[in-house]
């Protein structure tokens, strides 16, 4: 493909970065605060720091491996360049499904939260006409260009985090920061430790659309090391708002930021968190309409999946076919139901591809010319050890329902890459 036949490299460090935030920051934000105060009291902003900086560990590796590509797919690149096609298309076609169904999911919680202000949307027909609704604003946004998309996120970061910030600002004001070091009970500490380490994931999407970032190589480890660092201030900020502002409980509701905006503001504050959790959650689901396209895209031009899906609109210069192929595969999961299925997988998913990224690293990188000295083997080893050790303590926490429907997403995933690879070799499009 000539350069005019592929999407232009419209994003800086500034839509990088809003990838890797909003790709973290969805509906968990609005209910994650009640939950860890239940569990270790004021200690619970610490967590966040503490597993930021396990964290950063599965973020340096990305980083590194993100300065020696330049192509759209992220991990799915990473682990095709170093294993070869098979487990190529493994980590890119569960990274996709991952990011359908996740997706599908969360666009029900969105229309809960805009039932707030629309109540013909707690009728059945209305919530699946609003459903079909925003996946159709969601791919059009997507498919109208790159520089669109970023600017949607730009409007609905703003638009969220500001009603949270405003609530934070109120709630510091009157209570103060809860400065709490006692450590929490074993046990206790063990009970929220996923929690927090999950919602640091997504920091790495932004990588998905490398190749529509200018000058990926520098652009994304700055990009996804910013959006690491700023995450983190942000949850310990909302976190000790949440104390301050007396902590209410969240039994029987399943809002508690929102009630604790109650406290502070009355109706005006349950309004405002509900403006920002309908924006924090569309935002999160139109970054995964950008990026997932993109891995599919990626695919296509290295063969994996039938080269039709490299297709680039003429007017938008968007992956077109990619972006609706996507958004098939959100709607198909979100009418079904077949996502409450997926969802007990999710989480494994993500560390089984986390896990696939560091064995490329170390092939790639650790194995390779780059480990030419001691220090650097002994750094990078270290950052390996522990970012494997918390994506092996994850993953042994899924149920044995969520390895059984892995092992048969992974059969069918082969079965699609030989049938993809069999139209291409008839083709002539792929070795």
């Amino acid at each position: 493909m000539t350069e005019v036949d592929k999407p232009p490299r419209a994003v800086g460090t500034l839509g990088a970065t809003l990838m890797s935030v909003n790709g973290m920051i969805g509906a968990g934000i609005f209910a994650l605060p009640a939950l860890l105060h239940a569990e270790v009291g004021a200690f619970a902003p610490w967590l966040f720091l503490i597993f930021g900086a396990f964290y950063s560990c599965t973020i340096l590796v990305a980083a590194r491996l993100a300065t020696m590509f330049n192509q759209s797919g992220g991990p799915q690149l990473y682990v095709q360049a170093a294993f070869g096609p098979v487990l190529g298309f493994q980590v890119g076609w569960l990274l996709v499904i991952g990011a359908a169904s996740g997706r599908a999911a969360t666009l029900y919680v969105l229309i809960s939260y805009l039932a707030v202000f629309f109540p013909a949307l707690n009728g059945a027909f209305a919530r699946q006409a609003a459903v079909l609704f925003i996946l159709c604003a969601l791919a059009g946004l997507t498919l109208t260009g790159m520089r669109n998309a970023v600017g949607g996120l730009v409007l609905g970061t703003v638009l969220k985090v500001t009603p949270i910030v405003l609530v934070c600002l109120v709630a510091l004001a009157s209570g103060g920061f809860a400065i709490d070091l006692q450590l929490p009970q074993p046990d206790a500490f063990g009970s929220v430790a996923l929690l927090v380490y999950f919602a640091f994931s997504g920091t790495a999407t932004a990588t998905y659309s490398a190749g529509e970032i200018r000058d990926p190589e520098r652009t994304l480890p700055r990009a996804m090391l910013l959006s690491l660092a700023v995450i983190v201030l942000f949850y310990m900020i909302v976190q000790w708002a949440f104390i301050a502002a007396g902590a209410p409980t969240s039994a029987g509701n399943a809002t508690p930021l929102a009630a604790a905006a109650e406290v502070l503001l009355g109706p005006v504050g349950v309004i405002a968190l509900t403006i920002a959790a309908v924006f924090s959650i569309a935002t999160n689901a139109l970054t995964y309409f950008i990026v997932a396209p993109r891995v599919i895209y990626g695919m296509a031009e290295r063969g994996l999946v039938p080269a039709s899906l490299s297709h680039v609109s003429h007017r938008f210069l968007t992956p077109d076919r990619a972006i609706l192929l996507f958004t098939a595969i959100v709607a198909f999961l979100t009418f079904s139901n077949t996502f409450t299925l997926l969802a007990s997988m999710m989480s494994l998913v993500s560390q089984i591809w986390t896990l696939c990224m560091f064995a490329a690293f170390w092939k790639l990188q650790m194995a390779g010319p780059a480990a030419r000295s001691a220090g650097f083997v002994v750094t990078w080893g270290l950052i390996l050890a522990v970012g494997t050790c918390f994506a092996v303590y994850a993953s042994i926490q899924a149920p044995v329902q969520a390895f059984a429907l892995l092992g048969g997403l992974v059969a069918l995933g082969l079965v699609l890459f030989l049938l993809a690879r069999r139209a291409n070799r008839a083709a002539g499009q792929f070795a």
